[in-house]
């Protein structure tokens, strides 16, 4: 199961479920702000999906790199900027454990409802090019999905704290669930780091009610 081929996995989601969610999480628009306070201009949007936030955050002035595993997130998210006429967004398909760009690139990066996909290991490896393409002294917002999460401990442990078949669409797609202990090991060359819970809440297609549970991170190289 582990060998699974994310881009392919990822495209197939996004074919069949098409765009799941469209409302900007209140995370983001807290985020846009933060990173107006300093200064950022350039800001990847890292597992940007169908772009619900790619396209709020162009339309909010900022040059945006939108940056996803799915060949079909990216077309759609393409699609969107076309139809409203923004040039301020570049795109990229890329995996987040291995993202081929130039080191101190962005001034800012956001990555949200994307860490959890996968292990403990991939997490570890997703930081460690967040940092490299940061330039110093400037911001990365993600969040990490809880242990306290209604999803935690459902489907098969394929590792510790790591599930596969028990989030309802991605039943392929590994999810680890986090302790704040563990993001603070991970988090120890960053020169400030702020760890606190949150909850998102959604609807799904179906009308039915959700809540996920997750730890948001704001770092400074």
């Amino acid at each position: 199961m582990m060998s699974i081929k994310w881009e392919q996995e990822w495209d197939r989601i996004y074919k069949e479920q098409g765009e799941v969610q469209s409302e900007i999480l209140p995370t983001v628009k807290v985020e846009k702000d933060i990173f107006k306070r300093f200064g950022c201009k350039k800001v990847m949007d890292l597992g940007c999906g169908t772009g619900r936030h790619t396209i709020y955050l162009a339309q909010n002035g900022y040059q945006v790199f939108a940056v996803d595993i799915s060949e079909t997130g990216i077309e759609v998210t393409r699609a969107k900027a076309e139809k409203l006429n923004l040039t301020n967004i570049e795109f990229a398909q890329l995996d987040m454990r291995n993202l081929s760009v130039d080191d101190n690139l962005m001034d800012a990066i956001m990555c949200v409802w994307t860490s959890g996909h996968g292990t403990f290991e991939d997490a570890r490896k997703n930081l460690k090019e967040m940092y490299r393409i940061l330039r110093l002294g400037e911001i990365l917002v993600i969040d990490y999905v809880s242990r306290e999460d209604e999803n935690y401990g459902k489907g098969t442990e394929i590792e510790k704290n790591t599930f596969i078949n028990n989030v309802e669409g991605e039943e392929n797609i590994p999810h680890h669930y986090f302790a704040k202990e563990e993001i603070e090991e991970l988090y120890t060359d960053f020169s400030d780091v702020d760890i606190n819970p949150v909850d998102y809440y959604f609807t799904d297609s179906y009308g039915t009610r959700h809540t996920i549970k997750a730890f948001v991170v704001i770092a400074v190289k």
